[in-house]
């Protein structure tokens, strides 16, 4: 973690891009946890409309990502950056302007818009700051430990101006701090210029955005993209399934499994992220990491309050190790050209993993029918597809390495 910080400390715009990460989370997580009963409460907007509103935020985000990438590496990631956070200031003045079901529906999905055009961009934008250098992935490791210190004081912040100011305050703080930061961000297109596809050599790919041209140029993302969706399946299991059983031993026990994953997350990826750095076998490491949150999902089947929390601190290791491993695995595999597009790709495997565990959830299967039953059969699902992430991973060769892969080392 030392070199870590070392190359954050070298790396003009790196201190930036991180302190970005957390200020987005934070801003974020102002009003998020509480968006829903705004909407209900201060605004009026009917049930289904809210979940509709949802709905459109999940994909509008995860579904629309790739295509947010594609747009990054084709204008630049910097200008993309900056609308993606502009995006997401209007969609906060929305919320509070537009008292009506498509209101809240244009909001939110305007909202998820924003996301998925800066989360590929601010990637890639990271991953070319530090091109080349061995601690790409323990570089993503500490951008996830910024976005969760976002996640665990934001809600606590947001929860102070809720008793403090009126409810709409909390989101108008949200929106002008991302204004604030379009600013800083800016000034980064010179420090990361937009560099155009170079023309290909005879007999190789053209290496420019697009889906099929990243599975073109680098076969390996098909790989990444289905562990992808394996790591959105086990991961999106925090937002419905796991809520629904923590529920159980009192409402105010979702916030503590929330709080707990935060925290856990951020002291988790200062002691994990340079051991696992070390480790150079990615299907492995990534197998592993799923392996924890499966054993995970047999505690929480328990029911106990101490196994639910031993559970959420399983299932937090799991993430910490799974999450900056694959975007380790796409900066090092993929040409700079289509980086974004790839980072986006990730976001759509994600959000086709974390539908299917929304539908797991509330199946008849789900926790709130089938109890620790549905705990028990998570674990043999995950375990099982731990296995088949390991067992199917294709090897590397050296010679077709990226640069940045041979600097790390990192290995199928």
């Amino acid at each position: 973690m030392r070199e870590t910080f070392a190359l954050v400390r070298k790396t003009p715009g790196c201190l930036l891009l991180l302190f970005g990460n957390f200020a987005i989370t934070f801003g974020s997580n102002l009003v998020l946890p509480y968006l829903a009963v705004y909407l209900t409460l201060e605004q009026g907007v009917s049930p289904w409309a809210v979940g509709a509103a949802f709905t459109a935020k999940l994909w509008a985000q995860q579904g629309l990502m790739v295509f947010g990438g594609s747009i990054a590496d084709r204008i630049g990631t910097v200008p993309t950056m900056c609308l993606g956070l502009l995006m997401r200031a209007l969609s906060y003045v929305l919320v509070v302007t537009a008292a009506t079901d498509i209101g809240a529906v244009v909001a939110c999905g305007l909202l998820g818009l924003g996301s998925a055009l800066y989360i590929p961009a601010g990637k890639a934008a990271l991953s070319h700051l530090v091109e080349g250098q061995a601690a790409t992935t323990s570089i993503f490791a500490l951008r996830s430990t910024a976005n969760n210190a976002g996640t665990a004081l934001g809600p606590l912040a947001g929860g102070l101006l809720l008793l403090l100011a009126s409810p709409s305050l909390g989101f108008l703080a949200a929106s002008a701090l991302f204004l604030v930061l379009i600013v800083p961000f800016w000034q980064l297109r010179h420090r990361i210029p937009h560099t155009p596809a170079p023309p290909a050599a005879a007999g190789t790919a053209v290496a420019k955005p697009g889906m099929f041209q990243v599975l073109r140029t680098c076969p390996r993302m098909i790989w990444i993209v289905a562990t992808a969706v394996v790591f959105g399946f086990c991961y999106v299991q925090i937002e419905y399934a796991m809520p629904i059983t923590a529920a159980e031993q009192g409402k105010a026990f979702v916030g503590v499994l929330y709080t707990v994953n935060a925290v856990a997350v951020v002291l988790l990826q200062l002691v994990l992220s340079a051991r696992l750095g070390r480790l150079t076998n990615s299907a492995a490491v990534i197998a592993l990491g799923l392996g924890a949150m499966a054993v995970g999902f047999g505690l929480f089947g328990q029911g106990s309050v101490a196994f639910l929390l031993l559970g959420v601190v399983l299932f937090t290791i799991g993430e910490v190790i799974v999450d900056p491993r694959l975007d380790g695995e796409v900066a090092q595999a993929v040409p700079a050209a289509q980086r974004a597009t790839a980072f986006g790709m990730v976001g759509l495997g994600m959000a086709v993993g974390g539908t299917l565990a929304n539908a797991a959830a509330a199946s008849s299967f789900g926790p709130a029918r089938n109890g620790s039953g549905y705990w028990l059969l998570l674990l043999a699902v995950a375990a099982l597809l731990a296995l088949i992430t390991w067992a199917t991973a294709p090897r590397r060769a050296a010679a077709a390495a990226s640069p940045a892969g041979q600097e790390a080392g990192v290995a199928g």
